[in-house]
Formats: structure tokens, C-alpha cells, sequence
């Protein structure tokens, strides 16, 4: 059945007359930035989308196109870019079989491993973008704009993308998505440079490996401060005290907190995290340097995952391991068999003392 278009926008119904050749499958209308129609290109006979979003009338809006010519595995390929209007504008890219990242990390457990690659993918389309003579920051990376495809993340929702001016090595600081703002963003004097997109790369890292990031701003906040809040009049002002008290939780580096992590991350990946989020002058200085980090650690990562029922550790050392979440208990058998069988020489009262056991005993990091 064809799709109704007649109560779609009018920006997106005048991205729509330049391409009489897409076929409009569905609309999306919950970025807090613009809309996405995601339909079949019927010339490239391929699933596309089309993102519209919104800028000033005077903001520098080539950025798109420069994307454009950027041909890197893990940055989402811009078939064309065009203005809708003097403050609206839209790109037309693939479509991504899962969705972006936010959904994917919804829907599927991902184990170490795969949250390790999927992150150094995510680096290795970051320093694409920041060498030259590209020289972008994308100033907005998040889960909601990151797409993945078959297991590899893409980089993409390029409407926040800046030039650092060759100078300074800054460009202006971007206001979208507070919770993901690094430090420098705030104040009379803020900026993004290439180090403010590793900051939100590694809070990406931070989700990926299995940390909780809430996106209720009123869940940050104490009850003292809840009562602060409904004494003030106006839903702006009292957005406005939200907004501040997130804020000063960023500058002081306690907005993630990494007690949430699954209780079998090592050590060695939560350092990494941490640096990636530091303050500016201890973070690291480029994208290599983030990345070759976390490359130091690939063949010494553990398979963890985790299920609904308990956690497992796949073919460590020739063995399957599993700690279910409802009993302090290890179970485990031949990597490939049929059944497990309880390890009655791990006692312990919860699964943290079992893995401190494990590492003791097996040599996990």
C-alpha cells in the first residue's frame, strides 16, 4: 500500500518533489533536530533515507557536501545533499539494517568483544573525519546518530558537523544534547575541538560496554533539588535550572557512573573510558592515540555477555562459563557441549566475589 504523504511536513514533502525516483516506506519524526523518510531508491535500487534537519538561516551548511567525498567503512556514505529552505536542509544516505545504536543496544546483548570493535570502528571513522583536509568535528555523536549495520557502526546525522578553523584548531561549541556535551562546551568561552569528539566517543564506549546512561534529565537531580525546582515559575526557567545542574555535574566528571558497568569489565577497558572523558587537558590529545589504547587490549578480552538469565563467558581456555543472576553459582562445560555442570569449588555471595575467584584461578583479566 502506498505511503500517504499528504500529512507529512513541507519541508519533507519538498525534499520529496526532487526526487520523484524515491519511494517513501515510513517517517520519523522524534529527532529533536528534523525528520527522517526512509524508503527505496528506485535508480540506485538500493533501501535509503533521507534526514532533514534544521539550522540557522546564516549557519555554514556545506559540511554535508564535504561528507559527501569521505569514503570510510564506518562513515555513513551521503548520496546527495541539498536546502530545502535557507534554515533547512536534508542528505540522502543508506538505510542501516538495525537501525541506530540506541535501538540496537535495546534489542541485543553484545558481548565484550563485539562492544570493542564496534567502538574501534567508531574511532577509526572519528580520525577520518578529523584528518586532513577534512578537519571536521562531528560535535554531536550519541547513540541516536549512530546507525549500525551488520554488526559495523557508521557514523552518521551530520547536521551538527563543523570545519575547525585551521588557527585554533576550535570550532563553535554545539548545544544539541546536553547529556553528551563535554566540559568546554559550557560557558562564555565554549568550543568543540578534536578532543570533544573523543570525549563522546568514549561515552559511547561507556554504553557500549554495558553502562546506563539515563535520558530523564530529572533522574540526575537530587529530592533538594526536585523541591528547588518546583518553586520555579515557567517551563523554560525551570529547563533552564535542569539544564545547569547537568551541567555542573559534566564539569565535575560525575555524570557517568561506572559502578553500572556489568560487574566482568576489566579493569584495563575502564581506565581507557575514563581517559577518553577526562577533562581536557588530561583526555587524550588525538583519536590514534584512544585507539591504539584499546587495540593494546583486543586479544587478551574475555567473551563475556549477558542474557536475561544469567551471564556466560564462551571458550575461555577450552570452557563455557555461566553465573546465573539469580543464584551466587558457576556452572560450567566444554566449550560447544550440551550441558553445563556446577563448579562446586567457587563459593561465594554474589557474582563479583565468583569472578574474583575466576581471574585468581583462570587468569582472566
Amino acid at each position: 500500500m502506498p505511503f500517504d504523504t499528504a500529512d507529512l511536513p513541507d519541508e519533507a514533502k519538498s525534499a520529496l518533489k526532487q526526487f520523484p525516483e524515491f519511494e517513501i516506506a515510513s517517517f520519523n519524526d522524534s529527532g529533536a533536530n528534523g525528520y527522517v523518510l526512509v524508503g527505496r531508491h528506485t535508480l540506485l535500487q538500493k533501501e535509503v533515507a533521507i534526514k532533514i534537519y534544521f539550522h540557522g538561516e546564516n549557519d555554514i551548511d556545506q559540511e554535508p557536501a564535504i561528507i559527501a567525498k569521505i569514503n570510510h567503512e564506518n562513515v555513513l556514505k551521503v548520496y546527495d545533499a541539498r536546502k530545502v529552505r535557507k534554515d533547512c536542509s536534508y542528505f540522502m544516505t543508506p538505510a542501516a539494517s538495525e537501525g541506530d545504536l540506541s535501538k540496537y543496544l535495546d534489542n541485543y546483548f553484545v558481548s565484550l568483544p563485539l562492544s570493542h570493535k564496534l567502538l574501534c570502528q567508531l574511532l577509526s571513522g572519528i580520525a577520518d573525519l578529523h584528518r586532513k583536509p577534512n578537519l571536521l568535528v562531528h560535535r554531536d555523536l550519541k547513540p541516536e546518530n549512530l546507525l549500525v549495520h551488520d554488526d559495523t557502526i557508521l557514523i552518521a546525522d551530520f547536521g551538527s558537523v563543523r570545519r575547525v578553523d585551521k588557527k585554533t584548531g576550535a570550532a563553535p561549541a554545539s548545544k544539541h544534547s546536553i547529556l553528551y556535551r563535554p566540559p568546554e562546551a559550557f560557558g562564555e568561552e565554549a568550543f568543540f575541538n578534536f578532543t570533544s569528539d573523543i570525549y563522546q566517543a568514549g561515552m559511547i564506549g561507556f554504553l557500549l560496554f554495558g553502562g546506563k546512561l539515563s535520558n530523564d534529565l530529572l533522574s540526575y537531580i537530587t529530592n533538594k533539588q526536585k523541591i528547588t525546582l518546583g518553586g520555579i515559575q515557567g517551563e523554560y526557567e525551570k529547563s533552564k535550572y535542569v539544564d545547569s545542574l547537568i551541567q555542573e555535574k559534566i564539569v565535575r566528571g560525575s555524570l557517568l557512573n561506572f559502578a553500572t558497568l556489568p560487574f566482568y569489565i576489566p579493569n584495563s577497558i575502564k581506565r581507557v573510558l575514563r581517559s577518553a572523558i577526562s577533562p581536557i587537558d588530561k583526555r587524550y590529545s588525538t583519536v590514534s592515540e584512544f585507539l591504539a589504547e584499546l587495540l593494546r587490549l583486543r586479544n587478551h578480552l574475555p567473551d563475556w555477555t549477558t542474557r536475561n538469565k544469567a551471564v556466560f563467558l564462551r571458550n575461555w581456555k577450552g570452557l563455557d562459563y555461566r553465573l546465573p543472576h539469580d543464584e551466587a553459582a558457576v556452572y560450567k562445560r566444554s566449550t560447544g557441549g550440551e550441558n553445563f555442570r556446577r563448579d562446586n569449588s567457587y563459593v561465594g555471595n554474589n557474582q563479583t566475589e565468583l569472578l574474583a575467584q575466576m581471574k585468581s584461578r583462570l587468569g582472566l583479566p
